[in-house]
């Protein structure tokens, strides 16, 4: 069986037992059975108790035996010790899937957790069940309104992600990092590892970007690296390793009791794969943004159009760091900006469109359109940066639809934009990225660092795969 029909009962169950089910609600409660009648999940839920008859209004069955009908996928939320039990009771039942949320296996501190553990995967492979965890808040698809968590998630988006990570953090909203479209939380990956669920979203049509955060594996390191090689070339991959320092190394092993490694070793392993890395949690978000919606970089020719000058400067000095060349504009483009520009200014890269605003009639938005469509319709370059204000809101043509009707006009040239907020009217730049975002045609981005750096490793992968 693949490993796409053997993951699928944990993104798309049709039927969920809640072993360790319990009575209480409200936001305290961490209640699996309220979070997922919250958060809109449409399929059958089994509540599994032997101390109660009902829960939530739900028949409350003894043990998963007793429940009536096939099930897809059992959530474990009860004490370590009975864990094993009740994965073989699942296999009786012919439960397929099982997420096990507790902690207190091979993270824990005692002998017994990682007893524990050993025991948990025997029965699995005896009783033939996968296992997403232990340790885990589980699974989640916002295509179909599903999340495991035992924690209230009010903002699960339809992105085209894929998330493997090692932490629940990641299910919901870290600084500018907002996912999630699918995940699996691998908690301590006892059974379901990162290339195993990194290759399910592969083949997920519904996945554009695999995001990774690993804070290290457990068993062989070649199948993960066999595995993302395979995957890089359907997929960018995009990871954050966590665990560098050998303090935080440390803590990792206590986290999930995985096996860390050198991160020299990691730094090669990713560079040889292809697998794009994030820098920190800030940097994977404008990696996300970049991968969900821009189209690849044909080369690493960069226009700049701004309203600022000196921001102008500041983005010269980003490509420089990032490894992006500042294109010259061909001589044609350069004529048909200075025909629209005061005598004193000449056109150029970067290009401030402030001459040309104020030595034009038309209104602020038709202006910004006009130059972005000459700089982007130069042969010379292959995507832009924008600096210009969320306040060009304000007027007619909106911004943001000068932003997706330029982009519409070049499908194969990416747009970063970075809309400062200020001046003139109370528009902040994190509204206008909700309303571009959606439309899947542009990248908002904080800085143009922020910009620059995304667009390099966009054309990394796109030179990787070139190779």
């Amino acid at each position: 069986m693949s490993s796409v029909s053997q993951l699928k009962p944990f993104l798309e169950p049709k039927s969920i037992a809640v072993v360790g089910a319990n009575p209480n609600s409200g936001e305290k409660a961490f209640n699996v059975v309220e979070n997922l009648a919250n958060c809109g999940y449409r399929g059958k839920v089994y509540p599994v108790n032997p101390n109660y008859t009902e829960i939530l209004g739900k028949k409350c069955y003894a043990s998963v035996r007793e429940i009536p009908g096939d099930v897809d996928l059992a959530i474990i939320v009860t004490p370590r010790k009975v864990v094993p039990q009740i994965v073989s009771q699942c296999g009786e039942k012919g439960i397929k899937a099982a997420i096990v949320v507790g902690q207190g296996f091979a993270d824990a501190a005692d002998e017994e957790g990682k007893r524990l553990q050993q025991e948990l995967i025997e029965t699995a492979r005896k009783s033939k069940v996968r296992i997403l965890g232990p340790n885990t808040v589980g699974s989640a698809n916002a295509f179909i309104d599903f999340t495991t968590s035992f924690l209230k998630q009010t903002d699960i988006r339809k992105l085209p992600v894929g998330v493997v990570c090692q932490s629940g953090l990641f299910f919901g909203t870290v600084g500018r990092l907002r996912l999630l479209g699918k995940g699996l939380d691998l908690g301590n990956s006892c059974d379901i590892d990162v290339a195993e669920a990194m290759e399910h979203f592969a083949d997920d049509p519904q996945v554009k970007v695999i995001v990774l955060h690993i804070e290290g594996i457990r068993g062989d390191g070649q199948r993960f690296r066999e595995a993302a090689q395979r995957v890089v070339k359907k997929k960018p991959v995009l990871a954050l390793k966590t665990g560098r320092s050998e303090r935080s190394a440390k803590a990792a092993q206590s986290h999930t009791g995985s096996l860390v490694g050198k991160d020299e070793a990691w730094d090669a392993v990713f560079k040889q794969s292809g697998i794009i890395r994030a820098d920190d949690i800030d940097d994977l978000a404008d990696l996300v943004r970049a991968f969900s919606y821009l189209p690849p970089m044909k080369g690493r020719r960069i226009g700049v159009v701004t309203a600022s000058g000196g921001i102008g400067i500041m983005t010269l000095d980003a490509c420089a760091k990032h490894n992006l060349e500042v294109a010259e504009l061909t001589p044609e483009t350069k004529r048909r900006l200075n025909a629209m520009s005061p005598t004193w200014y000449r056109a150029g890269n970067p290009l401030d469109i402030w001459p040309l605003i104020i030595n034009s009639s038309r209104p602020f938005g038709e202006t910004l359109r006009t130059a972005m469509t000459e700089v982007l319709g130069d042969p010379r370059i292959d995507a832009i940066v924008v600096f210009a204000g969320a306040w060009f809101q304000g007027f007619k043509p909106h911004i943001t639809d000068v932003m997706k009707e330029t982009a519409d006009a070049f499908p194969d040239k990416p747009i970063a934009w970075c809309p400062y907020d200020g001046w003139l009217f109370d528009i902040r730049s994190k509204d206008l990225q909700d309303v571009l975002e959606d439309t899947g045609r542009a990248a908002v981005f904080s800085i143009p660092d922020d910009a620059v750096r995304a667009l390099s490793r966009l054309a990394d992968y796109s030179e990787f795969r070139n190779r």
